[in-house]
C-alpha cells in the first residue's frame, strides 16, 4: 500500500504572519507543500502537511493541494472570527473602564448630596431658629 508521506523539499518558515494565500498547520505555522515520492496511485500528488513533519511534535495536519481553498477559505473565517474575538474584548476592557469611572463619579455625586442633605438641614434648623427668636 502506497504511503502518503514526502520526503520533499521545503522551506520552513517559522513567522507568525502569514499571506492568505498560504496554508498553516495546527502549529500556526506555515505548511510547506510536499509531493508523494513513494510508488504507488497517489506518487506525484502534492500536499500541503505540518511544517514540523517528520519531527515528532507533528500536528498531523494533511491536506491535498487540490483540496486547499476550502481550507484557506476555513482558516480566513477562523482568523475574521479571532480578529472580532479580540476587537469585542477590547470593547469590553473599555466597558469595563468606563463602569468603574462611573461608580467612582456616582460615589463623588452620592456624598455630595449627603453633604448637600446636612447642610439643607442645618439651614432649615437656622431659618427655623432666627424665625422663633424673632417673633
Amino acid at each position: 500500500m502506497a504511503s502518503h508521506n514526502s520526503i520533499g523539499s521545503s522551506s520552513r518558515s517559522r513567522s507568525k504572519q502569514t499571506s492568505s494565500s498560504q496554508v498553516v498547520c495546527y502549529h500556526n505555522e506555515i505548511a510547506p507543500l510536499r509531493t508523494v515520492r513513494y510508488d504507488g496511485p497517489t506518487k506525484g500528488k502534492r500536499f500541503f502537511g505540518c511544517s514540523y513533519w517528520p519531527e515528532q511534535r507533528t500536528c498531523g495536519f494533511f491536506k491535498w493541494a487540490d483540496e486547499v481553498d476550502d481550507v484557506r477559505d476555513l482558516q480566513h473565517l477562523v482568523m475574521e472570527k479571532e480578529t472580532r474575538i479580540c476587537e469585542l474584548e477590547f470593547e469590553m476592557d473599555m466597558m469595563k473602564d468606563k463602569v468603574k469611572r462611573l461608580k467612582a463619579k456616582k460615589e463623588k455625586l452620592v456624598e455630595e448630596v449627603e453633604e448637600m442633605g446636612i447642610a439643607t438641614t442645618e439651614t432649615m434648623f437656622e431659618l427655623k431658629e432666627t424665625t422663633l427668636t424673632k417673633g
